[in-house]
């Protein structure tokens, strides 16, 4: 009993305590939880597709009948309307955007129907060939799946966050192989900060879902990247090109996603069925376009796509990505996003070769740019889509270009077409227009605990007290007075007061009240809200903000749980976070 009592007790030490030893190991456990789940969703893509395709290929739609493949669309897209049109707007929230969604309002915490409705949902899409990605549904699956292991441990509101950014950064290395590149977009895209007490964790959760990666699938990353390098910095004004190219693709890419979002009125059959049929019309012609593309990618980045065929599949696959993004199709967009920019530099790799045709150009150099380049635009995760580069190259030789190329992209689509990421695109059709990304100080108090600035100088009592009791409260020397059955706080000073004043008054007659009502005696006195430990001084604000308080007693539980609250560990104020913000020192945590 004694061992299971000390056991609860170093879990609560924690999940509930701001220890970077606690929060480390929920992290790795996060990550190997959801490089399972997004393990288990990649192997229920690729069985069926190598049982039923005739090369064996995750990709190779192409070996199929039209008839065949029309088919495939038309089942996979009827089976998802069928499976989405009972369900409310919230109940169909899925992908990253949901991921972000939480991440603002409601501090990381993920429903688990979600989760599995994500899970389903993107299966069927990929399954039946949709010119979609993997990565975004991986995504919420990371997430999804970090945030139910923080939600059971009850993990702190703060601490809860970062678990699910390191179930991001999971999903990523298992779906990619780059570690390092989940690592940056967890925090890039998702927690929107940088931070000590964020890196480590997630960096743990990255390993822990290349690891599991490797294991299942082997160590090659995603592409079949070929040696590259670039010759000379002749090719830099030719660089230079790529980055405004695919910059300008970026433009028109999200530009035809808010054109597509006219659409989100409509039924669902008619968002959903339209994009079905007009993937059937053109597969049938261009079958490369299903799937997430990446044999095509392949083949590109060993110069086997001629200029036509990618220019047909760059604008089949412009539209129908658009088209997906705007109507909260249950699948990802960096595959997509990838795949056009894939065909862009191959497209300009394959021109050089005719403005340049004694010049050594390597195709596959600037197919990987043009990944890289989009990625950034669209994403507006330049630092994320370097960092890929690097790894899926292996090739240090790659930086300087890519940042050139990347940062170009990301220039033009953002300063001079002043373009949103495609996700606040996205977020702000899906919210009415009315989402905004979190202001510098709300992320300071989300990722801030309440614990770091309460107040611990208070003491318990009831609203009636003998004088004994009354004096023995006065010598604890506190700064406040709790009547926690009232909800009602006062300094002890003003109960000394009062007893100073009714001894002074009736000195003569030898006697005292034996009884003390705190609420009767003359005394500045507040209301007081309930908040649980695992709060974050957000919450806290907003808590203070909805009931019209001043202050908040922090309990060590839920207010609202079965168990009851558990005991009251201190008081936070209004002033108490103000002061907190303004005189917290500047250091990186």
């Amino acid at each position: 009993m004694l061992l299971k009592t000390r056991s609860q007790q170093w879990l609560q030490h924690l999940t509930l305590s701001d220890n970077p030893l606690g929060l480390a190991l929920l992290a790795l456990l996060a990550g190997i939880a959801a490089a399972l789940v997004i393990t288990l969703f990649r192997l229920a893509i690729a069985w069926p597709l190598e049982i039923f395709l005739p090369m064996a290929s995750e990709d190779d739609y192409e070996a199929l009948s039209a008839i065949t493949r029309v088919a495939l669309l038309l089942g996979g897209g009827l089976l998802l309307i069928l499976l989405f049109q009972p369900l409310s707007p919230a109940q169909r929230s899925v992908g990253v955007t949901h991921v972000l969604m939480r991440m603002e309002r409601h501090q990381g915490y993920m429903p688990a129907a979600n989760l599995v409705l994500q899970w389903l949902a993107a299966a069927i899409a990929l399954l039946s060939g949709h010119s979609v990605g993997r990565e975004g549904p991986a995504i919420h699956m990371g997430a999804g799946t970090a945030s139910q292991l923080g939600q059971a441990a009850g993990v702190a509101h703060h601490r809860l966050r970062i678990l699910a950014g390191a179930g991001v950064a999971s999903a990523i290395a298992a779906s990619f192989n780059t570690p390092m590149a989940g690592v940056i977009f967890a925090m890039e895209v998702v927690l929107l900060e940088y931070n000590l007490r964020g890196f480590i964790p997630i960096i743990l959760a990255s390993v822990a879902g290349a690891v599991i990666s490797q294991v299942v699938f082997g160590s090659a990353t995603a592409f079949d990247v070929p040696p590259l390098a670039m010759h000379s910095l002749i090719e830099l004004p030719y660089v230079v090109a790529l980055g405004l190219t695919c910059g300008l693709l970026a433009t028109g890419f999200i530009t035809l996603t808010q054109r597509f979002q006219a659409l989100a009125p409509s039924p669902l059959w008619v968002r959903w069925g339209g994009l079905t049929l007009t993937t059937a019309a053109i597969a049938w012609w261009l079958p490369g376009i299903l799937g997430i593309g990446y044999d095509t990618v392949n083949a590109a980045l060993a110069g086997n796509v001629a200029i036509g065929l990618c220019l047909g599949l760059l604008a089949g696959k412009l539209v129908l990505a658009a088209w997906a993004s705007a109507v909260g199709f249950p699948a990802g967009l960096i595959g997509p996003t990838m795949f056009m920019g894939a065909l862009a530099g191959g497209i300009l790799g394959k021109l050089s070769l005719f403005w340049m045709p004694d010049y050594p150009v390597e195709i596959g150099f600037y197919v990987m740019l043009g990944m890289g380049a989009m990625m950034g635009a669209v994403l507006r995760a330049p630092l994320a889509a370097l960092i890929a580069l690097l790894e899926l190259t292996a090739n240090p030789h790659i930086i300087m270009p890519g940042m050139l190329a990347i940062v170009i992209a990301t220039l033009v689509a953002g300063e001079v077409f002043r373009l949103p990421s495609i996700f606040q695109v996205q977020l702000g059709n899906n919210n009415n227009g009315l989402y905004q990304p979190p202001h510098p100080v709300q992320m300071m108090l989300r990722s801030t605990w309440v614990a770091e600035a309460l107040s611990r100088s208070l003491a318990i009592s009831a609203r009636h007290i003998s004088l004994q009791a009354a004096r023995h409260l006065i010598d604890q020397q506190t700064d406040w007075l709790y009547i926690e059955d009232e909800q009602t706080i006062l300094p002890p000073a003003e109960l000394a007061e009062f007893i100073d004043s009714q001894e002074s008054s009736i000195a003569e007659e030898s006697s005292l009240p034996a009884d003390i009502d705190l609420l009767g005696i003359p005394a500045e006195r507040f209301s007081v809200g309930r908040i649980a430990l695992k709060a974050n001084l957000q919450d806290a604000l907003d808590h203070m903000q909805t009931h019209d308080l001043h202050w908040l007693a922090v309990y060590r539980r839920d207010p609202d749980s079965r168990k009851g609250p558990g005991p009251c560990v201190g008081l936070v104020s209004r002033a108490m976070i103000e002061r907190h913000y303004r005189y917290r020192p500047q250091i990186i945590r």
